[in-house]
């Protein structure tokens, strides 16, 4: 069999393992942590920032108000018969994450997708509360005791407390905020809105905490479209079968090199697939995750 085969010959399908990404530290994971927070700030915020618009004009800077049919974005406001400036900043923003593809690669996954954004997040917290990978590799092997139903609880309970906040801010948008938080701590809001605060709630904490990965492989269209878009120009991180192979440890690569033998550069530590959000291993090829 020859050595591309070795590495990619992988069977159709193969029963799904839980995957425990490992705490990365780098100049890379710092800017993921100043976009997530960037990001997650305009989510919780915007709802709350004034803008004055002038008598009997809501003072909420961005509003779909779906009662009189308008968007208020500051100083924009569209009227349904405008909706074509919402298909030109669609298509704006469809060309502008296919060009960030061909120049950057998978950026949009690995940065701003909120995917990976909540994701983060709910990996902090689990990390926080039960430790990096080994730690919880171990808690899911060991056996139910006080300790680790009193981490499961915390971490659960964490996780809904942050999908909770995701759901309310998300129907934020809908009316005034300030308003619309004392209705639903006073039980005086409108049934849709707890309708919608529960359907957020639930799919963010399913989605984030539960179908990390799933979500990326089988759910998102963008793996499918970005390998389509994919060309010799983009940026991917990739593995160089011509200087990995064949993997031996250092040791091993040493004393083949020494007889003048060949020795590639991959000791087979693993620590790619660590690191992996979605438990890809790098070696095998381009893949969805």
């Amino acid at each position: 069999m020859t050595l591309g085969a070795e590495i990619y010959d992988e069977p159709l399908y193969e029963a799904a393992k839980k995957v425990y990404p490992q705490k990365v530290r780098g100049t890379y994971r710092r800017l993921k942590w100043i976009v997530l927070w960037i990001a997650l700030g305009v989510y919780y915020i915007l709802p709350f920032l004034r803008w004055t618009r002038g008598p009997n004009e809501p003072s909420q800077a961005v509003l779909v108000d779906m009662a009189h049919s308008r968007f208020y974005a500051f100083f924009i406001e569209l009227w349904p018969q405008e909706v074509y400036y919402f298909t030109g900043l669609l298509i704006l923003a469809s060309l502008i994450l296919f060009l960030s593809n061909a120049l950057f690669g998978r950026v949009w996954c690995g940065y701003a997708c909120p995917q990976t954004v909540w994701t983060d997040l709910f990996l902090w917290v689990e990390r926080a509360i039960e430790g990096d990978r080994r730690e919880r590799i171990k808690l899911d092997a060991a056996p139910w005791d006080r300790e680790k139903i009193a981490k499961r609880i915390a971490k659960h309970a964490a996780w809904l407390v942050i999908a909770f906040l995701t759901g309310g801010a998300a129907v934020l948008y809908f009316q005034d905020a300030p308003t619309l938080i004392r209705e639903i701590v006073t039980f005086q809001a409108p049934l849709v809105a707890y309708l919608w605060v529960g359907i957020f709630t639930f799919t963010t904490y399913s989605l984030a905490g539960h179908m990390r990965e799933q979500v990326c492989l089988y759910m998102c269209p963008w793996p499918r479209i970005q390998a389509a878009l994919t060309d010799t120009d983009a940026l991917n991180v990739t593995y160089r079968v011509d200087r990995g192979e064949p993997r031996m440890s250092l040791k091993e690569a040493a004393r083949a090199r020494a007889h003048g033998e060949s020795a590639g550069d991959c000791i087979d530590c693993m620590q790619c697939i660590a690191v992996c959000p979605t438990g890809v291993d790098i070696r095998k090829g381009s893949q969805l995750g």
